[in-house]
């Protein structure tokens, strides 16, 4: 098999990574979106046209709740904001045609991200799409086969209503391994779920996320704040007449 690079054989060796991850997820997607009463060709065809990973959980389920559009729009914000910092690394100047210009960004998710810029690095506009456009493959067959599995599953079967919520505890726990402050991220997170506990049950999850991100931006703020006005160090610090405890005997003999 030809795996020369640009080669499609090549992408989908250097994308296995992505559908190791893509395929089942995809698939448990596609179940549970049957499984909340969607016809079965509506799950890949949100995959195809949404793309846009754990937020595909969250639309049909707000969708099936019958949420407003305002609502799913300030959620999608919320949820996907992260990608806004991707555009700072992500190969855009690699893209020339008007097609790869709309596709190439609107394609980029957290996978295929990482493994653009710390995995395969391509350098030109037919690699980066065929990474990205193999990646979209596997999401949308991921779902396509989890939807026809699912319109199998009996209905009496009890279980998939609890995907969304094992899918996000993952996320957050894998998130919260990597972080260097885990007890301020908790107790935001406790505070946030106190708060959406307040509110009614529509709005819970809403309430939740913008309680939690405006105190991420406020530790944020103060950190960075401790940062910057932190003590200076004995070496620094000055006498009442200003000058330094710490002057070198030399060269104030030289000065007298």
């Amino acid at each position: 098999m030809n795996t020369e690079k640009g080669s499609l054989p090549w992408a989908l060796k250097v994308t296995l990574p992505v559908a190791m991850g893509y395929l089942p997820l995809g698939m448990a997607f596609g179940a549970y979106s049957v499984s909340l009463g969607f016809a079965p060709y509506l799950a890949p065809l949100t995959a195809l046209v949404v793309f846009a990973g754990s937020i595909e959980f969250l639309l049909v389920g707000l969708v099936a709740s019958g949420a407003g559009l305002a609502q799913v729009a300030l959620t999608t914000l919320l949820v996907n904001s992260r990608h806004i910092f991707y555009g700072f690394s992500y190969p855009a100047q690699l893209l020339r045609s008007p097609f790869a210009k709309f596709y190439g960004p609107y394609a980029l998710t957290d996978e295929a991200y990482a493994l653009i810029t710390s995995g395969v690095h391509p350098t030109t506009q037919r690699e980066l799409l065929l990474i990205q456009g193999v990646s979209h493959f596997y999401w949308v067959f991921g779902a396509a086969v989890g939807a026809v599995a699912g319109g199998l599953i009996p209905e009496s079967y009890d279980g998939f209503d609890f995907a969304l919520t094992g899918l996000f505890s993952l996320l957050f726990v894998d998130a919260l391994a990597g972080a260097s402050r885990k007890l301020a991220i908790l107790a935001a997170a406790g505070v946030s779920i106190a708060v959406g506990l307040l509110l009614p049950r529509e709005l819970f999850l809403l309430g939740s996320m913008l309680c939690y991100a405006v105190l991420c931006f406020l530790l944020v703020r103060y950190r960075g704040r401790a940062g910057r006005s932190g003590p200076a160090g004995p070496a620094g610090r000055a006498d009442d007449t200003g000058r330094s405890d710490h002057s070198d005997p030399d060269t104030a003999e030289g000065t007298v």
